[in-house]
């Protein structure tokens, strides 16, 4: 008798065929006629600077590639330049969902105002932008900061902020939760001389820490610059990080790190330039916190931050992960030695953590950009630059430009200057979180009218045991687990399930303790595995480098109000 999950997920009992059970005999009855989706290739242009601009506009060309973003449900976006006769023209290119890239807004004339520059900074829901515009106003203002979201402005400069006293002086780094709710730094000032800054958020502006403000736990006012620019919140809000400058009376012990409104301590002391790196988190013997660069946290409360210490100048970088020095300078990550600045950083919803680290090649350094441990792409790397699907060995990654964004699906966006035909020019690419793991045969949609996902982080290498398989777009509080095998296959609804089997051969399934899973109120389940124990109807078996392993996820649905099953796409991986 086959087995199949519990209707309460607790346990593996016998189901009817007409649930999420599938008989073994139909499971390995494969047929041919794989559907196949194209993969993607380790780094892929998708815009490229001298490109026609994305409005269409005759003898409009791109000059500058500038910040990528991702958002919760596939979709990517960067923010660009063009050069036309007339000047400079803002726009945002990219897709909502997955899919091809277009033009997603462009400056324009909106109502009473005519929007003449977007900061590079903005944020994206599944279906809205949010931005600070330059605009000018119909009625004679000029060059007036603004922020916007969906069209419509959320505030404008010299309008009256929060308080009811001052007014807003000038707007940066405005961004949304998934949910569409603004967030933006902004000066303000009176009319007797004061300036400050804060951070808002709603489309109705609202206060969350400016100037003045005691931040719990801190012990001093905050500053008249008040909170970084580089702010980050989690996809729906939950949380926020913030690094605070703080009103100490010196600029070399005043910025702090704050997660949710107070102070982070870390070995039962306040995250403060000049303050001690405890031993517990991986300090070495007087170590101070110099100074702090990228961070991010996740609606899960898992979060990061990199920046420097006052260590020797050979181990004074660093990325704390979750409370702990995760990596430092000096250190060996995936073969390569790291050392020098890292240059941008950016953390996924589903906690995958992309950099952009130095690395040292015996002469020099090199520019590299790792997903987790795994190296994704080394300056001196070539690209397929022409989006065909092949790597094209004239066209040479010159130096990363500084964004960076990685999305819960595994893609990877990056902009990066190409030494080609030569010229030095800037592309914005794509490229998977592992390399060696693509998509493969098609996937239907479920009841939620999306098509679940199916993505690997962390490492492909053997050695590092690091691999994890994330499934996304899925019902929500729905069971399911992964299914391995060696061979792929295509059988269409296999008993009756309204999804594609895309195994075949000797189908392993984790149904173990813990490997059973549940999409909670997210949509998606993630399961870290075990290359030493891969299940298989005999018995799990070790990988070993150059073994082609493919999963799947397998998941409860409903069809017309009634239970099925369904499954994501099959997800092959060459293992190093």
């Amino acid at each position: 008798m086959t087995q199949a999950l519990h209707p309460a997920g607790t346990s593996l009992v016998p189901l009817p065929n007409h649930s999420l059970e599938i008989p073994m005999r139909n499971l390995l009855l494969l047929t041919a006629g794989l559907a196949a989706a194209a993969p993607v290739t380790a780094q892929t242009a998708l815009l490229r600077e001298g490109d026609p601009a994305p409005s269409g506009s005759a003898g409009t060309t791109i000059e500058d590639l500038r910040a990528c973003r991702v958002n919760q449900s596939g979709g990517f976006a960067v923010s660009l330049n063009s050069d036309s006769a007339a000047g400079d023209i803002s726009s945002i290119w990219g897709n909502f969902a997955p899919g091809v890239g277009a033009l997603l807004d462009e400056e324009s004339t909106i109502g009473n105002f005519v929007q003449t520059a977007f900061d590079a900074e903005f944020g994206m829901t599944d279906s809205a932008l949010c931005y600070v515009a330059t605009v000018d106003d119909v009625t004679g203002s000029f060059n007036i900061d603004s922020v916007w979201f969906d069209g419509a402005v959320v505030a404008l400069e010299d309008g009256l902020s929060p308080d009811g006293i001052n007014l807003f002086s000038f707007f940066t780094d405005a961004g949304v939760t998934s949910g569409g709710v603004p967030h933006f730094v902004a000066g303000i000032t009176d009319t007797g001389g004061f300036s400050g800054r804060g951070l808002y958020t709603g489309t109705t502006p609202a206060t969350l820490y400016v100037t003045g403000d005691m931040i719990p736990n801190m012990g001093f006012p905050l500053s008249g610059s008040a909170v970084d620019f580089d702010f980050k919140f989690s996809a729906n809000g939950t949380h926020n990080m913030v690094e605070m400058d703080l009103d100490t009376g010196s600029s070399t012990n005043d910025r702090a790190l704050s997660i949710d409104g107070s102070g982070l301590f870390l070995g039962g002391l306040l995250t403060r330039e000049e303050q001690p790196v405890p031993a517990s988190i991986g300090g070495l013997p007087g170590e101070n916190w110099d100074n702090f660069d990228g961070y991010a946290i996740t609606e899960s409360g898992t979060y990061y931050f990199t920046g420097d210490t006052d260590a020797t100048e050979t181990a004074d970088e660093f990325i704390v992960r979750n409370g702990v020095i995760w990596h430092r300078e000096g250190d060996v990550i995936d073969g390569q030695t790291v050392e020098g600045a890292i240059e941008a950083s950016t953390m996924s919803e589903n906690d995958v953590l992309a950099y952009i680290w130095d690395v040292s090649d015996g002469a020099g350094s090199l520019e590299a950009l790792f997903v987790e441990e795994t190296l994704i792409a080394l300056e001196g790397d070539p690209v397929d630059w022409d989006g065909d699907g092949s790597l094209d060995p004239g066209a040479i990654i010159a130096a990363f430009t500084s964004n960076v964004a990685v999305g819960s699906d595994g893609r990877v966006y990056f902009t990066a200057d190409i030494e080609v035909g030569g010229q030095t020019l800037e592309g914005f690419f794509v490229a998977d979180g592992v390399p060696g793991a693509t998509n493969f045969c098609m996937a239907n949609a479920n009841s939620t009218g999306s098509v679940a996902t199916l993505v690997a982080s962390g490492s492909g290498i053997v050695a590092n045991n690091n691999l994890v398989l994330t499934s996304a777009s899925m019902p929500s509080q729905s069971f399911g687990f992964f299914i391995a095998s060696v061979d792929q296959g295509f059988v269409m609804n296999p008993g009756g399930s309204a999804g594609n089997l895309c195994l075949s051969g000797s189908i392993g399934r984790y149904v173990g303790p813990g490997q059973i899973q549940n999409t909670g109120s997210t949509g998606e389940f993630s399961l870290a595995i075990d290359l030493t124990a891969i299940p298989t109807p005999t018995g799990p078996v070790g990988a070993v480098p150059g073994d082609i392993w493919n999963f799947q996820a397998w998941y409860r649905d409903f069809e017309m109000g009634a239970a099925t099953s369904n499954f994501t796409p099959g997800l092959e991986v060459v293992l190093q």
